[in-house]
């Protein structure tokens, strides 16, 4: 009878809820049409995948990866069977776990042994965005209750390389479908975002009332980003990081920038700054988001100086062999000061090879302020160069009183960018047209291999006359060839290139003050090669540097221009661009010299031992998982004596890198290649002992 009864009810009240559907066509809420009377239907967002980024010779310098977030089960309630499924061996965990994610071992067991009634434990920033190695050397390690939710995310294989200008990624969520999407929000990431982003595609699925899925088929494909192409060279750029991290080191400046183009062009071939921040482990971001190139305009001190001998040969009013009296000058109740003070009686010719403040101050005055304000203009300075940049500044002026008019022809009183600086300087070194420099080569489709955007040369204007433009590179000679030329330092007469310069000091205001301390100013330098016809252009500053690499800003601002034009005269030469393999570092700490070296299976990466080769090794100039060229050099640290290689044919970074190392003081002179040193080969090194060498 309790059956019978029961059967009854239920068939019952499935009638009633028959007779209710079919009357008001509704189900938990949804009211069925024709369409939804098969199956209930919902549409889902397809992301895309976004666009990678490469320098000119096809070297990957963004692209998609997954990245992991660790988390630990410590509830013991957590089986599956007799299988155990939080953590069972603490001590074991801590010990693996410290020895990947960086997080020391106690804190990590103190994570682990959490209150009673925790389900699971996170190991913070530490313990996020591991990479896929990472991932896998804690897989291999076989721990109970260890695992990992994924997401996608950008990586940048070369860790500190053109940071700001390649830029970050960031997901953000859209807040009506709740899909998340990887957006560019720094440099070409930001940029082009448009281009790397691609289009999203819809899927429609099939699915219950209950909301179990049946079937779905793609509405529309998703379009994947386009590939973005960059004007950077790998091997140019991967050298200047290097030297721009060894000055860095040595001098402490609150910041730096440096550039390489081609002049005929406009194509920037290496550009960095420091400070600057590695962008697979975002170490350093903090310190500096701007990109010092275009966002923070500097006072250029007497680099302007180019521009005004420009101005005024082209207005005529530069007469080279007219002579003044250096020093000082008075303009009204202020006085404008030369640097040097007993230079005494000097032509305007030899005014601007010794760089004399007093010569062009007189200079602007015989233009007049509406010429020379005119001529700021015809520059394109003080307005941005639309590089596709974000964010770029256009600079600043004070140019009201006579004082502050005199002050702008020799970089006082006058912000602008480096940026602003190159593009002004093509027009010097092509014969008048004024190029934009550029970043971004060409853009093309991944699936069609279609060119969807590519760079054309941009000519802004005829700035200046063919001959005036012929005439500062002759004068810029002078600033190097004469025995008394601001930028003798930086000549390449010797590996037979003439090159042309103009080296700048501006003093900085403090407290509304100018500082005469040499210090306490941004110390630049201007320079095409060859002098001729030039191939490059190269500019960089160093501002508030606490010391100097040989005691002056030319000689340490020498350190990275030397070597990096070599190269790109040397790679120009043979008029092909070097081939490039990537090999990717593996982690050494725990071997031997002898397992290190078989660990890189021929990869030509050279390593460089500092102490006991029969001794573990502890550290590694480049960490793991980094991404080098072939041939580069890696220093690994083990202890035990150390005893002095044979570094003859080095360069100063690599002898900069061994220094730190070895924990030896290091002193050089000249540039280029070391040619001798003052500890012997195979001599045992005392720490804090003094390393000479002379470059050439």
């Amino acid at each position: 009878m309790m059956i019978f009864f029961t059967i009854s009810v239920i068939l019952l009240l499935l009638s009633l809820r028959f007779i209710y559907v079919s009357f008001t066509r509704n189900i938990k809420g949804r009211t069925l049409s024709e369409k939804t009377l098969r199956r209930f239907m919902s549409d889902q967002s397809i992301q895309p995948k976004r666009g990678s980024i490469f320098d000119t010779t096809g070297q990957t310098l963004a692209e998609n990866t997954t990245t992991y977030n660790l988390y630990a089960v410590v509830d013991k309630n957590y089986v599956s069977g007799t299988k155990r499924l939080y953590v069972t061996n603490k001590k074991k965990a801590a010990k693996v776990l410290s020895k990947v994610i960086g997080l020391k071992e106690s804190d990590i067991l103190q994570r682990l042994n959490a209150k009673q009634g925790t389900f699971q434990v996170e190991f913070g920033s530490a313990g996020q965005n591991l990479s896929i190695a990472q991932h896998d050397k804690i897989v291999a390690a076989k721990l109970s209750g260890l695992d990992f939710t994924t997401s996608a995310a950008r990586l940048y294989p070369n860790g500190v390389f053109a940071s700001q200008l390649i830029g970050l990624t960031a997901n953000k969520t859209n807040s009506k479908n709740q899909t998340t999407k990887m957006t560019g929000i720094m440099g070409i990431e930001s940029s082009m975002n448009k281009y790397l982003t691609g289009k999203a595609g819809l899927k429609t699925g099939q699915q219950t009332a209950e909301g179990v899925s049946l079937t779905s088929y793609t509405n529309k494909k998703a379009k994947d980003g386009d590939d973005v192409y960059l004007t950077l060279n790998y091997n140019l750029q991967f050298q200047l990081e290097s030297l721009m991290s060894n000055v860095y080191k040595v001098t402490k400046p609150k910041a730096m920038a440096a550039m390489l183009i081609n002049a005929q062009s406009g194509a920037i071939l290496a550009a960095s700054q420091r400070p600057t921040f590695n962008a697979t482990t975002k170490s350093g971001l903090s310190k500096m988001w701007d990109n010092l190139l275009v966002q923070d305009p500097i006072e250029p001190g007497s680099t302007m100086k180019a521009f005004t001998l420009s101005a005024a040969i082209e207005s005529g009013h530069w007469n080279p062999t007219a002579t003044f009296k250096s020093g000082e000058l008075n303009i009204g109740t202020q006085k404008v000061y030369d640097a040097e003070s007993n230079m005494g009686i000097l032509s305007y010719r030899e005014g601007f090879a010794r760089s004399s403040n007093v010569a062009f101050a007189k200079t602007e005055i015989s233009m007049g302020a509406a010429t020379w304000l005119n001529y700021i203009h015809r520059f394109r300075f003080l307005q941005p160069t639309k590089t596709m940049l974000p964010n770029e500044a256009g600079g600043s002026i004070v140019f009201n009183e006579p004082i502050e008019q005199a002050n702008t022809a020799f970089g006082q009183g006058i912000e602008v960018t480096p940026m602003q600086i190159v593009q002004s300087l093509t027009a010097i070194a092509n014969d008048g047209k004024e190029i934009r420099p550029y970043l971004v080569s060409k853009v093309v489709d991944p699936d069609t291999q279609k060119i969807v955007y590519k760079h054309q040369k941009t000519v802004l204007s005829r700035t200046i006359k063919q001959s005036t433009a012929e005439q500062v590179r002759k004068d810029m000679i002078d600033v190097v060839n004469l025995s008394d030329g601001t930028a003798r330092t930086y000549s390449l007469a010797k590996q037979g290139y003439q090159i042309a310069a103009k080296t700048g000091t501006a003093q900085i205001a403090i407290n509304g003050k100018y500082t005469n301390n040499y210090e306490e100013s941004t110390h630049s330098v201007e320079v095409l090669v060859p002098a001729d016809h030039p191939k490059f252009i190269f500019y960089m500053y160093l501002k508030q540097p606490q010391k100097f690499i040989g005691g002056l800003a030319d000689t340490t601002i020498n350190t990275v221009f030397h070597p990096l034009i070599m190269s790109a005269l040397n790679n120009a030469k043979v008029n092909q661009p070097v081939s490039v393999k990537n090999i990717v570092v593996p982690d050494l700490t725990g071997k031997t010299l002898s397992q290190a070296t078989l660990s890189l299976n021929n990869s030509n990466i050279k390593l460089v031992l500092v102490g006991d080769n029969n001794k573990k090794i502890t550290q590694q100039s480049v960490s793991p998982e980094s991404k080098i060229i072939s041939g580069q050099k890696i220093f690994v640290k083990s202890s035990g004596t150390i005893s002095m290689p044979d570094i003859t044919g080095w360069s100063i970074s690599d002898v900069a890198a061994f220094a730190h190392y070895a924990g030896v003081k290091l002193t050089y002179s000249g540039a280029g290649k070391v040619v001798s040193q003052s500890i012997i080969t195979k001599g045992i090194i005392k720490q804090g002992e003094n390393l000479e060498v002379k470059l050439q």
